[in-house]
């Protein structure tokens, strides 16, 4: 397996087999870009400078590193300043997948989050000050260690944070 950066345009890559770093080529992406997971695969997207268009590339050839466009999905600009009550460009995009495979674009402005369907329309909203979106989620490990039942209180597919 690998693990996958994006920084200064460029994928960092470091390969945990052979514990070695390399640079990989990335899709052309103007604005503000990152990493995700979509359908399995290492995906890209972008928001436009003008923070108006997202972009998602997937990976198509891993090792000849190949990308496509999926899907470019314009921002509902007009309904978000309405619900926000202003547009100034300074929002935070995030595009990640849900467990069940669906992608998300989540856009967070002024204290909202945001999120926008593949089709452009405004799906959900939701104002909460000091709230921020992320593309990180916990995926507890299939791999059963010997410790953990012999911990007190321990219960199998618990969730680990709520008791």
């Amino acid at each position: 397996g690998s693990l996958h950066w994006y920084v200064n345009n460029y994928i960092t890559v470091f390969d945990t087999i052979v514990e070695s770093f390399r640079l990989m080529r990335c899709p052309t992406v103007i604005g503000c870009a990152d990493l995700f997971e979509m359908g399995g695969m290492l995906s890209m997207f972008g928001l436009n400078y003008e923070g108006t268009s997202v972009e998602m590339w997937v990976m198509q050839d891993y090792k000849a590193e190949i990308w496509a466009l999926k899907y470019r999905v314009e921002l509902p600009v007009a309904e978000i300043s309405l619900q926000c009550g202003k547009f100034d460009h300074r929002w935070e995009v995030v595009v990640t997948s849900s467990w069940d495979g669906h992608v998300l674009v989540l856009v967070h402005f002024d204290g909202w989050l945001l999120q926008v369907g593949m089709e452009g329309q405004l799906v959900a909203s939701f104002h909460r000050k000091g709230l921020r979106p992320t593309r990180f989620r916990l995926k507890q490990s299939l791999v059963s260690h010997a410790f953990f039942p012999a911990l007190e209180g321990y219960v199998v597919n618990g969730s680990p944070f709520i008791r």
